[in-house]
């Protein structure tokens, strides 16, 4: 059993996440809901790591979102696009956000392969200890459990393998771990980079996982998987470039939709045929094959 090892530097950077008299800011965009899926594009094309989606009733829909040092002018081009928008920020303490560490446990992936917060005790099997910082990617969610185990069945040792969503890395250490992938990682989070670098160290596979500051640094056709763990309208948008990242035969496996968007989506992977479908609690992950 994998038992959990903190360094020094990581510890320092979590303290400053949670530092007690610090502020957490959130913006509140209510919105019109048939305009909710556009907004919440802009959104996440502003870098947004998370957007809550909350009924405001009267046909109106509140997105709860994080800008970071950039809340103003984010918001102020968000209100530019969609003028019926309404802003409204909100700021409570860090260490009242950080309560919800108390109450996750570890998540079953398949067989005897667990994700494992770093502050909790790993159950007997095959544990990847997991450190979030402020990214997504604890390893609870439905989206990251099935890409896990699509990748599982995939991959082989040696493949070379782009995490594109990355978040605080999970998946690139899982499969480092796991299979001994090597594996680079790209996200648009702030904390991407150091929560990768950070649970690679902690899981003893920083020889395999890097990161990769942008993605067009990889060559066309280099990678034998890409995981896209990211949400619906940026994988319809970011389809051409997927495909061309991964080799003929190679396989990419989508995550992050909805049951009901998975025909939508796949209509943009017309360079790939489907292999498999799989569902958790009206999530959806695809692992499709280039031709």
């Amino acid at each position: 059993m994998r038992t959990s090892r903190r360094s020094p530097v990581s510890r320092r950077t979590y303290d400053a996440l949670t530092e007690p008299g610090g502020e957490w800011l959130l913006v509140d965009f209510e919105t019109p809901r048939e305009q909710s899926d556009l907004v919440s594009d802009a959104l996440w094309s502003l870098g947004v790591v998370a957007i809550e989606e909350i009924d405001s009733g009267q046909d109106r829909v509140t997105l709860r979102t994080s800008l970071g040092a950039e809340s103003s002018s984010g918001a102020s081009r968000v209100t530019d696009r969609f003028p019926g928008v309404s802003v409204t920020p909100i700021s409570f303490p860090a260490s009242v956000a950080d309560t919800w560490r108390r109450f996750v446990s570890p998540t079953h992936v398949v067989d005897d392969v667990w994700l494992v917060p770093q502050w909790c005790d790993a159950p007997e099997g095959r544990a990847i200890i997991v450190e979030p910082f402020d990214t997504f990617g604890l390893g609870n969610h439905p989206t990251t459990v099935l890409t896990l185990r699509s990748a599982l069945r995939v991959s082989r040792p040696n493949d070379m393998v782009l995490d594109l969503g990355s978040g605080s890395g999970v998946l690139s250490v899982a499969l480092a771990c796991l299979v001994g992938s090597t594996v680079e990682a790209h996200d648009i989070a702030a904390q991407g980079e150091a929560a990768l670098n950070h649970n690679a160290i902690l899981n003893g596979c920083d020889g395999l996982v890097r990161w990769l500051p942008d993605v067009s640094a990889g060559s066309n056709s280099r990678y034998d998987i890409v995981m896209a763990n990211i949400l619906a309208p940026v994988l319809r948008q970011l389809a051409g470039d997927i495909q061309a990242l991964v080799r003929p035969a190679g396989s990419v496996i989508l995550s992050g939709l909805r049951d009901d968007q998975v025909d939508d989506v796949l209509e943009h992977y017309g360079e790939c045929d489907v292999i498999s479908t799989e569902s958790l609690d009206g999530w959806a992950g695809v692992t499709l094959r280039r031709r």
